[in-house]
């Protein structure tokens, strides 16, 4: 750091500040500077420079002038502070001299012009000491700125009726410059309308005024040009232009003219509605609204032409508004006017006469006279059907009119005379091809272009009975499925009649064909209306197969038509026979029983079934099945010919009867099907017995049977077929019985569609018809249905049939016969009426004659005259006496009147020829028009027979009967009130729909004397009126004038009608505005917010409109200021502020204010306004920071100065005294050195560890009112001073690595927090040294020394370092520096980094181990244990084995806890020699490892290889040779067998067997789990032929070999007899007897004790263990049995207790064990061998009982004797502590599970007391107040530890009293422990006795019951007792019991040993007492004492549970 040097009166200080290794030390010089501080100044320097000085300009030298020494301005700091401004100016410290810095403007310092002088504040600044001095700077104006208009262009708007000497104010200059620069004059630019006038207003500013000198003319010329200049004072002088743009404003002094005065237009008539006739053009050269112009018809336009035409107002087009016909008007006049919009509206006109040019424009019409429809489809050739005629309207050649129809039609037209024409038939007609026809009567004139019209009219044709009934297809063939139900529908046939109603009608029949003396109709039915056909029976596709017959259609036609169609009905076949069993024969049932050797071979022949089935060859290929079997892997079924045959041999396993039933099913949908049941029953019988029954082929047996079943079937069929040809030769035979002719039948039956059937047949929804139809057909009638008229029902008729018309006939065609009534009429013309008949075409004859005789018609025209509005009624005159007609023959002839083109106004009466009204009739409705006066009705009269026609014209008269009416109501004026007396103005015509004299004739006028009324006559006679102005108006006095308007007709008597005249008088301008005062004086405060209102004034004008719109403006006069400052809205007079006022710089302000209205000639008002300004506090405080040290050292010393403030306000008074402070708590103070200076001071000690910087904010506040202020903020930063040791967060870090981690891996991060600042903040991290076994923690661990993160610098081993302990410091940067230290322990994490290592099986050369094992070991023996090692930890190192591989996974089990391999079964022919297994040992490590072995096993057969040389031919080869060769070979080979077997057998039988010690045990028959019968008790392996072989040889005293033949997988067995010594027979079997096992090893157990843990409350009869012993001797003298050695414990034998499986050596236990009462039991268990002698072995068992959580907790403390609830009372005085009631519970479980925890349940205060979860003691928590309850309830639950836990709870209900202390320290003198533990004695020494008295009953009685010696009993035959098992089934001796294991093991050790086993269940539980009785003949003492003995057991038992 620098040193400064401060000088100040003479003295000299030299302050020295270095940095040392105490950073604090360094800021305590600099702070001294701020106690010299010196008083500041108080004078002003002033000084004065001109503006616009040069940069560098020197102003004064300062030094000089303030008496400073300019040696020490750079040591003191000089600084210029520019106090609200830029820094114009600078101080040289050098020099001491005030110079420009930046170039100054005066006038962008001082903006206001109120004052000539402009003033820069300076402040000069001085340190050491500090002084302040206080500058003036005056800034002198200089003319450097042009006067400037504010608009550049000033727009004037002057109307050219403005007169001369008009002025018009002008915006004056504006000039920054002061004084003589300012804006001296203005000039103008020549101008021979204009000149100038200058004014000089109040402030002393200048402006002009432009003065109009000379009238102004818009057309001549329209904008004026001029430029204004302006001109300062200043030398030289300066001058600024604007533009000004005068705009002459038009007034409206020209009218409207046309281009041409009059106009001639032509116009095509029926031109369309818009079309454009004219489009006039009228110009006015004057502008805006009066160039505008408007186009209307005058008052002399028709009313009826502008009802025509259309005027556009707008644009002066003349459109076609009505329809133009040349026949009514031929020339149209009109007069048009075009006005102007001004405000004196000016106008001119024209003529414009439009002719009107002829077209064909009428079309022709069509009338039709007369026609005729329908008529018969026969109708003749050149018949009359209809008359036309045609008229045109038109003259020449647009009224010659043709007419035509349509080609290709068979009509032609026939003129009859002058435009009627007749409509014939030119060509014969079919209704069938065209039922009906449209013409369509075409009329075209003969004008250009050709005008057309037409009318259609419909010609139906009446059908005629000449078309046959049609089927689809002449051939049908129908599929019918069999056992179909009667009546059901087999197909529709339909067919079709092109004809119409009867003649479509169709009947249908079957036509009759017997077919075995069967009719088609009692097998078939069809209904005779729709042709649906019906079977009536049920078919059988067995009996019948098709069906040939016709069916007929017949219509119902006059005569009728028909035609027939050929059906073929097949039958179809259904699955509807089931399969028939016919082999194997069942006689006497379904069940089958056949026998079969059980030595029987793999694919022999047991049964073969056969099914017939009588369905067609689809239906009856028949599967077989088997639907329930045995065994599904002994027998197999051929689905396709039922042959049984057996999949392998059977095994000693199978039982002896086999259950196969069969099911035969056919292929039909569903599919049928029959069940054989076959009853196999295996025998054991010699292989020469059994071939004998093989010696005849399978094949022949097959074939065999069949045949007799083809016979037997053949036979039955050719019977039954044989008996149905002869029943039909004799029905056929017989004839049947003559039948009187019965009368013919008429049934005449009305039935509707819900009818009841008589015939019991119901074929179709249609029931009626069908049953009443197959009733009478069957009769040989004819049915008939007929509709009724007027109703859904029919009359059905059944008619005998013939072949003639009879009489018979004649009646039933007359029932037939209908009478309809038709009506046809057709536009009023004609009414026909016909009759059917028998004969339909001669009702027409008579109707066509009519046409043929039409008359002429007559060309004359009679004329009638009426008056409009005659009564209906009325009599216009007598037709039938004008016309000449009889009226007797009106009626008759049909005479009628057609009104042409109108309403039937009129009509005839056709009974005295009268014409009269029928209608009122409306001359104006009729004839709109009023061009004309005459209005005719034309009629037509004709009558027929012959036909005439008259022409009428009845003229209609016209009265007065309509009043006239304006089209308007109401009429609008709109007349100006500058308008001249005499003007015109045009008035809407009224209308009067009469003619004549009864139209409009005059108009009178409502009295008005500013209006009078002239009538005018139009060209057509027309009556109109001009309202003429008598005396000029004046809107002011009258705004709108109401008139009314009269027409009056010339009818007698006369009608009016009137319209309102509304005059709307149109404003003028000729009103100026008006203020409400001419002089406003307004108060305001300064600084008003921008946009305040000031005032509003208010100036009215009496015109309205545009007129009275009042635009406000500033005058001329208001000075440039004002208006800067106030803002004045020109559309309501608003004046607000615009610029913040001051009161300093201005006090009032003085305008005028100009009000125009927006009149043509614009009219004005003016008035002055006075704003005076009210003074407020508007100057807010300032505070100027003059010294601020920071950063400061945090040890700085208290009262030590911060920095110096001064402040200032620029009000004066109140308003300008400020008050200085600084927020509170804040370790500062404020001290007042001078006026307005302030210094900051410390006033407490800083910390800034605490708080690192401080922000003082200076506020400063005036006493105006209201106060104002101002703030400043400045940031006090302290520097730090390493005060403050590093802390680390922990005081011991614990720290997990996992083994081989990574050298230099992080470990952790051990950081430590110092709060101190930079180098007293940088950390540096040791490892404090310490060495373990020569080895420093620095080699192991690094840390790094910035952040602290520990690293490892090597690899750690689990196995060989576990932890490591040391120490750690964190040290800081500071000076001197600190530290501190934290301990870390570092533990080593065990990983899974060693695999298993497998010890066994030993594998010296590589990973395959080889073994060998026998084929005949047991399921369950040992193959091979495994072993690994880990040397993880404990976790890692559990090891757990799994197969790999396995090749069969149904053979081998492997131990995944201790790595036996074990066989899951014994070994089968079918298992491969070769068994690979590959093991993989796991550990438990995440992830795993692991190691394989594989174990390689082979299998050995024992004595295989000698036998192999016996089979030198392949069963291969004999199996696929012929099959009879087989059974030969066979029989050959079986029977050789056999008799070599019946030899040997002799031979063995004769020999005595010499006598032997020790009788091998006798083997009992077993009958085991499967249900399978074994005769010897030795099971050998699942190979059932092996078995079954094995046991026969065996007990004929041979020895059974089986060898394997090659190239397969069968084997040869043999049978060799056993010799006792070596002779010459059996030499050469010698080798073959070297190979048989001896019984040389002992049974071998894997271990030598067993301990087995059993879980209390066990099931009876679970499994508890598998002790499986292992034999290495084959056959019998492997095959083990297992035995519980008896031992008898408390006189309990273990037999009676647990039971082994004697095969497999399973272990079951016979009852519940409980852990309350036994624990653990000790036996020894045998494996003895079958072998001769038996050898065996034994090993000890060692049961443990397992304690399991049975037993809930018992609570025995507090007592409760009358319940669950304890009732304690209690002083409400208690202490605190104090105990309250302890909780005692017992649970009889073993000690973890007897554990007691206490929990509170429910309470009703959980702050009043408290529960030890451990003791039970409740104590209170505080003592009792007065808000607590009186009763508190208590709810404890006490848990014992088991898994779930029991719990038992107890209620405390407690009571507080109140007791004197005294008193209840009587209660307390017992302490309340002994209480509880006397009652636990009580309750101990009974519960003692108890059990000790039962113990002692329970000793007696089984003593007594052992002492007993039963008596001795006679030999009786065995008995065989019954047996209870758990599920309550009888089992009778030696029978198998049920699937429980334990009960199975039981029963058979014990009955081997002769003795009865029972098992009884005990009351009210699942255990049972199982029994074991020796069985005796009768029942004698003995039985008795064993029955005793079970009750005992039984009571035993229960005593102990």
């Amino acid at each position: 750091m620098s040193t400064d040097r401060l000088t100040d009166s003479g003295e000299y200080k030299r302050l020295d500040f270095y940095r040392t290794m105490q950073p604090h030390r360094r800021y305590v010089s600099v702070l001294v500077l701020l106690f010299t501080i010196h008083h500041a100044s108080a004078s002003v320097t002033h000084y004065s420079i001109p503006e616009e000085l040069k940069e560098g300009s020197v102003v004064a030298n300062l030094a000089t002038d303030l008496s400073l020494d300019v040696t020490t301005l750079v040591r003191r700091k000089m600084r210029l502070d520019i106090i609200a401004n830029k820094k114009y100016l600078d101080v040289n410290k050098e020099t001491g001299e005030l110079y420009i810095v930046e170039k100054i403007d005066r006038e962008h310092i001082c903006t206001t012009k109120w004052s000539s002088s402009c003033y820069l504040k300076l402040e000069v600044t001085l340190d050491n000491p500090v002084r302040i001095f206080n500058i003036e700077l005056e800034i002198l104006d200089m003319n450097d700125n042009a006067p400037q208009f504010r608009r550049d262009v000033i727009h004037l708007d002057i109307s050219e009726s403005a007169p001369k000497g008009e002025r018009f104010s002008l915006s004056n200059a504006a000039d920054p410059d002061v004084g003589s620069n300012t804006v001296k004059t203005y000039h103008l630019s020549e101008s021979e309308h204009f000149n100038i006038e200058v004014q000089t207003g109040r402030d002393g500013s200048k402006f002009a005024d432009l003065i109009l000198k000379k009238a102004l003319d818009r057309e001549q010329q329209a904008v004026h040009h001029l430029i204004l200049t302006a001109v300062d004072g200043g030398s030289p002088a300066r001058s600024g232009t604007a533009s000004i743009i005068v705009r002459v404003l038009d007034t409206n002094d020209n009218a409207p003219t046309f281009d041409n005065p009059t106009y001639n237009v032509k116009i095509m008539e029926n031109s369309p509605i818009g079309s454009l006739v004219l489009h006039l053009n009228a110009t006015d050269s004057d502008e805006g609204s009066n160039s505008d112009i408007t186009y209307t018809y005058s008052l002399y336009t028709p009313e009826k032409t502008q009802e025509t035409f259309s005027l556009n107002p707008s644009t002066g087009e003349i459109t076609v508004k009505g329809m133009l016909n040349y026949e009514d008007f031929r020339i149209y006049d009109m007069e048009v006017i075009a006005s102007d919009k001004g405000a004196s509206s000016l106008s001119g006109q024209c003529s414009i006469k439009i002719l009107v040019e002829d077209m064909n424009d009428n079309h022709p019409e069509i009338s039709i006279k007369s026609f005729q429809s329908p008529v018969s489809e026969d109708v003749g050739v050149d018949t009359v059907i209809a008359v036309v005629s045609v008229s045109d309207k038109d003259s020449g050649d647009n009224g010659v009119v043709d007419l035509h129809i349509p080609d290709q039609m068979p009509f032609r037209l026939r003129q009859s005379s002058d435009n009627y024409y007749e409509l014939v038939v030119s060509e014969p007609l079919d209704r069938e091809k065209v039922p009906e026809y449209d013409v369509t009567f075409t009329v075209t004139d003969r004008g250009s272009p050709p005008l057309s019209d037409n009318e259609t009219m419909t010609l139906q044709l009446l059908d005629v009975n000449d078309n046959v009934p049609q089927f689809p297809q002449s051939f049908y063939t129908i599929r019918v499925m069999e056992n179909n139900a009667p009546g059901a529908l087999l197909s529709s046939l339909t067919a079709f009649d092109p004809d119409l109603h009867e003649n479509q009608y169709l009947v249908y029949f079957i036509l009759e064909k017997e077919i075995a003396n069967t009719s088609m109709s009692m097998l078939f039915s069809i209904n005779p209306e729709n042709g649906n056909l019906y079977a009536l029976k049920t078919f059988d596709y067995e009996i019948e197969r098709e069906f040939l017959f016709h069916i007929e259609a017949r219509d119902s036609g006059s005569p009728p038509l028909s035609s027939n169609v050929t059906v073929h009905i097949i039958i179809v076949d259904q699955n509807d026979n089931a399969p028939v069993i016919v082999s194997p024969w069942r006689a006497h049932g379904s069940v089958v029983e056949e026998k079969l050797p059980r030595s029987t071979d793999k694919g022999s022949l047991v049964a073969k079934v056969i099914a017939l089935d009588t369905d067609s060859v689809h239906n009856s290929r028949i599967t077989y099945q088997f639907l329930q079997l045995t065994d599904a892997t002994l027998f197999s079924l051929d689905q396709y010919n039922g042959e049984i045959r057996t999949m392998r041999m059977f095994s000693y396993r199978d039982p002896r009867h086999q259950r196969l039933v069969v099911v035969a099913k056919d292929n039909g949908e569903p599919a049928l099907s029959a069940t054989v049941t076959i009853k196999l029953s295996t025998v054991e019988t010699a292989v020469k017995a059994y071939s004998d029954m093989t010696e005849v082929p399978l094949e022949y047996d097959i074939f065999s049977d069949l045949n007799l079943y083809l016979v037997i079937g053949l036979g039955s069929v050719s019977f039954l077929l044989l008996i149905t040809i002869l029943v039909t030769i004799v029905l056929k035979c017989q004839k049947p019985k003559s039948s009187k002719a019965a009368p013919p039948c008429r049934n005449s039956v009305i039935s509707e569609r819900n009818s009841t059937i008589a015939d019991s047949t119901l074929v179709s929804n249609d029931a009626y018809w069908y049953s009443l139809f197959l009733a009478e057909t069957r009769k040989g009638k004819l049915v008939v249905r007929q509709p009724l008229p007027k109703g859904s029902r029919y009359i059905v008729s059944s008619i005998p049939r013939s072949t003639g018309m009879t009489d018979t006939s004649d009646s039933a065609a007359s029932t037939l016969q209908v009478r309809k009534s038709m009506e046809y009429s057709e536009s009023g013309l004609f009414t026909m009426a016909r009759q059917v008949h028998q004969f339909p075409r001669r009702w027409y004859v008579t109707a066509v004659l009519f046409l043929s005789a039409a008359m002429d018609l007559a060309s004359t025209v009679t004329h009638y005259s009426v008056p409009e509005e005659m009564e209906e009624g009325s009599l216009v005159a007598n037709l039938a006496s004008d016309l000449g007609l009889d009226v007797k023959t009106l009626t008759k002839r049909k005479m009628r009147i057609d009104v042409v083109a109108n309403k039937k106004y009129l009509d005839i009466n056709k009974d005295t020829g009268e014409l009269f009204i029928l209608e009122r009739i409306d001359r104006e409705f009729l004839c709109p028009l009023k061009t004309t006066t005459h209005c005719f009705l034309k009629l037509d009269a004709t009558i027929e027979n012959p036909i005439r026609m008259f022409n009428i014209e009845v003229e209609i008269t016209d009265i007065n009967d309509n009043a006239p009416h304006f089209r308007r109501g109401t009429m609008h004026l709109d007349i100006s009130e500058s308008s001249p007396a005499g003007e015109r103005f045009s008035l809407n015509n009224a209308v009067d729909p009469d003619v004549g004299v009864n139209s409009v004739k005059d108009y009178h006028l409502s009295s008005s004397e500013h209006f009078a009324l002239e009538i005018q006559t139009g060209r057509d006679g027309s009556k109109f009126a001009d309202l003429i102005l008598k005396k000029a108006l004046d809107r002011e006095q009258q705004a709108v004038h109401n008139l009314i308007l009269t027409a009056v007709d010339g009818g007698v008597p006369t009608r009016t009608g009137t319209a309102s005249i509304t005059v709307r008088v149109l404003d003028v301008n000729d009103n100026a505005p008006a203020f409400d005062k001419d002089t406003y004086v307004v108060d305001v405060m300064e600084n008003s917010p921008i946009g305040s209102l000031v005032i509003k004034l208010n100036a009215t004008d009496a015109d309205e409109a545009s007129n009275s719109d009042i635009v406000y403006s500033y005058s001329l006069y208001t000075s440039e200021r004002t208006q800067h400052m106030f803002n004045l809205n020109p559309g309501n007079g608003e004046i607000r502020v615009k610029e913040m006022i001051n009161y300093e710089d201005s006090k009032f302000y003085e305008m005028e204010i100009i009000a125009s209205d927006k009149g043509p000639n614009s009219l004005s008002g003016q008035c002055k306004l006075t704003i005076q300004v009210t003074d407020m506090n508007d100057n807010h405080p300032e505070i100027s920071i003059k010294s601020f040290q920071s950063p400061v050292s945090e040890d700085v010393g208290v009262d030590t100065v911060i920095a110096v403030v001064s402040v200032s306000d620029k009000d004066s008074g109140d308003n300008g005294v400020v008050d200085l402070h600084i927020p509170d708590q804040m370790p500062f103070r404020l001290r007042q050195s001078s006026d307005n200076y302030y210094e900051l001071v410390v006033s407490e000690p800083l910390d800034r560890e605490k708080v690192p910087e401080y922000d003082v904010t200076f506020t400063v506040t005036d006493r105006g009112s209201p106060p104002l202020s101002d703030n400043e903020t400045m940031t006090l930063q302290l520097l730090d001073v390493n005060d403050n040791v590093p802390q680390f967060p922990q005081s011991f870090y614990t720290i997990r690595v996992m083994e081989n981690n990574a050298p230099g891996a992080l470990l952790s991060s051990l950081t430590a927090f110092d709060p101190d600042l930079h180098e007293n903040q940088y950390l540096v991290y040791f490892i404090l040294e310490k060495e373990i076994a020569n080895t420093s923690m620095s080699m192991l661990f690094s840390i790094n020394p910035e952040n602290g993160n520990l690293y490892a610098l090597k690899t750690f081993d689990y196995e060989i370092e576990r932890e490591f302990l040391f120490h750690i410091e964190a040290r800081d940067s500071g000076s001197p520096p600190l530290s501190s230290n934290v301990t870390v322990h570092i533990i080593i994490v065990d990983q899974n980094d060693n695999a298993p290592v497998i010890v066994s099986p030993w594998r010296a050369h590589g990973s395959v181990v080889e073994e060998k094992l026998p084929r005949s070991t047991d399921k369950g023996s040992l193959v091979a244990k495994v072993i690994a090692l880990d040397t993880d930890s404990v976790h890692n190192s559990r090891i757990t084995y799994q197969f790999l591989q396995v090749t069969d996974a149904t053979l081998f089990s492997l131990d995944q806890y201790n790595g036996e391999i074990r066989t899951m079964r014994m070994f089968s022919y079918r298992d491969p020699r070769h068994q690979r297994l590959v093991v993989v040992a796991k550990d438990n490590g995440e992830p795993a490892l692991s190691a394989t072995v594989t174990i390689k096993l082979s299998t050995v057969e024992t004595a295989v290889k000698a036998y192999s040389d016996m089979t030198e031919v392949p069963l291969e080869y004999d199996i696929f040779s012929d099959l009879n060769l087989y059974l030969v070979i066979g029989l050959g080979s079986v029977s050789f067998l056999l008799l070599i077997t019946i030899l040997v057998t002799i031979v063995l039988k004769c020999q005595k067997p010499k006598s032997s010690k020790a009788a091998p045990p006798c083997r009992n028959s077993v009958i085991s789990e499967r249900n399978s019968t074994i005769a010897d008790s030795t099971l050998v392996s699942n190979d059932a032929y092996w078995y079954s072989l094995f046991l026969a040889e065996t007990r004929k005293g041979k020895l059974v070999v089986r060898q394997p033949l090659p190239k397969g997988s069968r084997y040869i067995v043999s049978s060799i007899p056993r010799s006792t010594g070596m002779t010459d027979t059996s030499d050469s079997a010698a080798s073959t007897l070297q190979l048989l096992d001896v019984n040389d090893n002992v049974p071998q157990f894997p271990q030598s004790f067993y301990t087995i843990r059993v879980m209390e409350n066990n099931a009876p009869g679970a499994l508890l263990s598998s002790l499986t012993a292992f034999d290495p001797d084959l056959h019998e003298n492997q095959y083990l049995v297992y035995f519980i050695l008896e031992k008898e414990i408390a006189n309990t034998s273990m037999s009676m207790l647990f039971s082994i499986n004697p095969e497999n050596g399973n272990l079951y236990a016979l009852k519940t064990f409980d852990y309350e009462i036994e624990r653990e039991f000790l036996f020894h268990i045998e494996a003895r061998d079958s072998g001769s002698p038996p050898l065996s072995s034994n090993v000890t068992v060692h049961i443990i009982i397992v304690d399991q959580n049975d037993n809930a907790p018992v609570i025995v403390s507090p007592w409760r004797a009358h319940g669950s609830v304890v009732e304690e009372k209690l002083p409400r005085s208690t202490d605190k502590g104090s105990l309250v009631a302890k909780v005692i519970a017992l649970d009889t479980d073993s000690v973890h599970n007897s554990r007691i925890t206490y929990q509170f349940l429910q309470v009703t205060d959980a702050t009043l007391f408290s529960l030890d979860q451990y003791n039970g003691e409740i104590r209170t928590m505080r003592m009792f107040s007065y808000r607590d309850p009186r009763h508190q309830r208590l709810v404890v639950v006490a848990k014992d530890n088991g898994e779930p836990a029991l719990s038992a709870t107890v209620t405390i209900k407690l009571s507080t009293v109140e007791t004197a202390v005294k008193a209840y320290s009587d209660m307390t003198e017992v302490p309340l422990e002994y209480d509880i533990f006397s009652d636990l004695n009580l309750y101990l020494v009974i519960g003692l006795g108890s059990v000790s008295f039962l113990l002692l009953i329970t000793i007696l009685v089984t003593i007594v019951l052992k002492c007993q010696k039963p008596k001795s009993s006679k030999a009786a035959p065995p008995c065989r007792n019954s047996v209870i098992s758990e599920r309550n089934s009888t089992i009778a001796d030696s029978t198998l019991v049920s699937n429980d294991a334990y009960w199975y093991s039981l029963f058979l050790a014990e009955t081997r040993k002769g003795k009865l086993v029972v098992r009884q269940p005990l009351p009210k539980g699942s255990r049972y007492i199982v029994s074991s009785i020796p069985r005796s003949t009768g029942m004698t003492d003995t039985s008795d004492s064993a029955a005793s003995t079970l009750q005992a057991s039984t009571t035993s038992s229960g005593s102990s549970t």
